[in-house]
């Protein structure tokens, strides 16, 4: 799993230092070299984005940095005002597996003293079984920055995308509001469509195409305009999505709303998953029957992909939605990955509001759906099969 940071993100590439020392316990840390480094002023905003990027290339996927929650950073990933203040004083909390641990807490000592900063470190008890270790970065004796990593057997990785999004612009800002990753699956051509795209991506969300397509006949749902409907030829398909691409910007990726006849045509999946896979888009399975062929059509195509586990609210009801939270829980930490849709019912935020805490206490990383296809441990968890 990987490692948790709170309140910093990862910016651009930085070269992996060479060899980088570990901090000794109880005494600050000396750079490997006979003279001492010249002490200048170091602007600490800019060191906690190194650092970042410092402990995320030691770790790579085997590290989380707890508080990359949207919210503390805006679209261009320099971390908010808010987030910023009061930093000296809180710990940044970060989980490392096993074989990442080590190379964490080395990372962190090497870029102190690249700056020309002082590293001193403590065991801790932690309060999972594992070692942890807090490393605080000193100037002039004086605690500027504070670090707690703690080793785990495993990361845990989740993804809650909201569907149905661009309707109501009161729901989509009571979910901006909370500071977690939630993942934006935005209907097109809805009064607020684009407003919540555009919002979502200012406020660091990941925006999702809710790609209408087709329902069975006699279900009496319409899927609205933009949908992908059977007997249409590929130019029809590629048309109605970059219509629908064009309403709803900043899409890193889809996923069908309806479709439980769409879905099951394996012609016409293929010709979506060609055009998404041409836009370099990733698609998950809402699998809203289990006659879907649009997970076996995506990876044929070569598109990133993967599937829902869980429904959230097909009761709008709040005790019903923490239920099926708790149901999501127990599968990834069965998986160690999966993926949960709810919708923007007041039940479901409140339900939402109330869980999210639990979750990261629990060490389940919320993650967008572009971070979670691109695992390898997800491709090997496969949809349930009709037999």
């Amino acid at each position: 799993m990987a490692i948790l940071i709170w309140g910093i993100r990862e910016g651009r590439k930085q070269e992996a230092p060479r060899r980088p020392p570990q901090a000794e316990h109880g005494a600050p840390v000396s750079a490997p070299t006979t003279a001492e480094p010249e002490r200048r002023e170091v602007d600490l905003g800019e060191f906690d984005r190194r650092l970042v990027r410092a402990v995320q290339q030691a770790g790579g996927d085997d590290v989380w940095v707890k508080g990359r929650a949207a919210g503390n950073w805006d679209a261009s990933g320099t971390e908010s005002e808010a987030a910023r203040t009061g930093h000296a004083g809180r710990v940044t909390e970060a989980v490392a597996t096993p074989g990442a641990y080590q190379a964490v807490l080395s990372a962190i000592a090497a870029e102190a003293q690249r700056q020309g900063l002082d590293v001193r470190s403590s065991d801790v008890v932690a309060k999972r079984a594992g070692p942890a270790e807090q490393l605080e970065v000193l100037r002039n004796r004086q605690a500027v920055r504070r670090w707690e990593v703690r080793q785990v057997p495993r990361l845990y990785r989740a993804a809650i995308v909201i569907d149905d999004l661009g309707g109501d612009l009161a729901a989509a800002e009571r979910l901006l509001s909370l500071p977690y990753g939630l993942t934006f699956s935005v209907l097109p051509y809805l009064a607020h469509s684009t407003a919540v795209a555009e919002e979502a991506h200012r406020d660091g969300r990941e925006v999702m195409l809710h790609l209408p397509m087709e329902a069975e006949p006699g279900s009496g749902m319409a899927p609205g305009r933009g949908a992908i409907k059977l007997g249409m030829t590929g130019p029809e398909v590629v048309g109605t999505i970059d219509g629908d691409l064009a309403n709803v910007p900043y899409v890193r990726g889809a996923n069908n709303h309806m479709g439980s006849r769409a879905t099951a045509d394996a012609r016409l999946m293929a010709e979506v998953m060609r055009t998404l896979a041409n836009r370099h888009l990733y698609f998950i399975d809402s699998r809203t029957t289990v006659e879907t062929v649009a997970y076996d059509a995506a990876r044929q195509e070569g598109v990133p992909t993967f599937f829902r586990s869980v429904f959230l609210d097909d009761q709008q009801e709040t005790a019903y939605s923490l239920r099926q939270l708790e149901a999501f829980r127990r599968i990834v930490e069965q998986r160690g990955a999966a993926l949960a849709i709810g919708h923007p019912h007041p039940t479901t935020i409140e339900a939402l509001e109330r869980f999210l805490p639990e979750l990261e206490r629990d060490d389940v990383e919320l993650v967008p759906p572009s971070e979670l296809v691109r695992l390898p441990e997800v491709a090997r968890i496969l949809p349930p099969r009709v037999h």
